[in-house]
């Protein structure tokens, strides 16, 4: 009897260690199981071309910056990547067609002026269509006169308030960055300034070296060639410290003016495209930024005055911001 007792003892002990030992492999499997799932790859992209629809003409900022990205991420991801030119609307026509196209990342925008046509309501598809991938650049403006005219800030804003609404000042297009940033010059410095839309850069150079326009704000790439050769000069530059590159330059902040923004170019992608497709071209962008090829291109181009990058997240962010900014600036403007 008590050897009975004992073999069913046994049994019992044996199968409690089996179940035992089943749970606890069956739970390293199911870690196991789970890392895997994570370190794995669910989508596979990208596969085919690129397009990136570019809102603004060749030759331009954005699109140069759309293209001195491009050339380095065709050889990150693998695949060719087209900028296609699709002019109007200060980029409302290229973020129509790309809404219009699959949300499956193999339609970009690249653009600079998306928080200022989403305030503006030109942009019928803001951030409820469209994620902010990652930003690129954040320019600095100047205001640039021929230096026979001013010698300095004070003596242009002198002739401002002697002359209420008569002093031309350029920029390109209309309703942009370039006519919110002259409205707040004005409104910061109390002067009322006269502003002119012109076509793009060179004609806005072409008026101040001609004499028929007092003044124009512009970016210190396109402007660097004409002021190294005494064409023109810069005034004040649009930031919060000075240049390193321009020492004597004051800044609108000394100034005591709340005026710092520039054009902000960055990526966006159609919503409801797969966020680990988003995470692909994200970390893919910031290799491109941190390039030797593309940091050359900033430096070359005045464009490494100060940080450009945003992750998605903050460039979401910092859109979003800029967007109710610009509502407020918008609607003064028009009043």
């Amino acid at each position: 009897m008590r050897r009975k007792f004992n073999f069913i003892g046994i049994l019992l002990i044996g199968l409690i260690m089996l179940l035992a030992a089943c749970s606890g492999g069956s739970e390293e499997s199911n870690g196991s199981s789970s890392d895997s799932g994570d370190d794995k790859k669910t989508v596979d992209y990208p596969t085919k071309n690129i397009e990136v629809l570019v809102g603004h003409g060749a030759g331009g900022g954005t699109d140069l910056f759309a293209r001195a990205v491009t050339k380095q991420l065709e050889d990150i991801l693998g695949v060719n990547i087209n900028v296609v030119n699709q002019e109007g609307g200060a980029g409302v026509i290229a973020a129509q067609n790309a809404f219009n196209a699959p949300a499956d990342g193999y339609t970009l925008v690249g653009d600079a002026a998306f928080p200022i046509t989403t305030a503006a309501g030109t942009n019928e598809h803001g951030l409820e269509d469209f994620v902010p991938i990652a930003r690129f650049q954040s320019d600095t403006y100047g205001l640039w006169v021929d230096p026979k005219k001013y010698d300095s800030i004070d003596d242009f804003i002198k002739a401002a308030k002697e002359n209420p609404g008569k002093i031309t000042v350029g920029g390109t297009g209309s309703m942009g960055m370039d006519e919110i940033t002259v409205f707040q010059l004005g409104q910061e410095a109390e002067i009322e300034l006269n502003f002119v839309p012109m076509q793009g850069s060179g004609e806005m150079h072409a008026g101040v070296i001609g004499g028929h326009l007092d003044a124009m704000v512009d970016e210190f790439g396109p402007t660097k060639a004409l002021y190294e050769d005494g064409s023109i000069k810069p005034l004040v530059v649009f930031a919060e410290e000075r240049l390193e590159q321009f020492p004597d330059l004051p800044t609108t902040v000394e100034k005591g003016w709340d005026l710092t923004d520039g054009n902000e170019r960055g990526f966006y992608v159609k919503k409801g495209t797969d966020p680990e497709i988003i995470k692909i071209l994200e970390e893919a962008m910031k290799k491109a930024y941190d390039s030797d090829e593309y940091q050359k291109f900033e430096e070359e181009s005045y464009l490494h005055l100060r940080e450009g990058w945003l992750n998605s997240e903050d460039f979401t962010k910092r859109t979003e911001e800029l967007i109710e900014k610009y509502k407020t600036v918008i609607e003064e403007l028009q009043k």
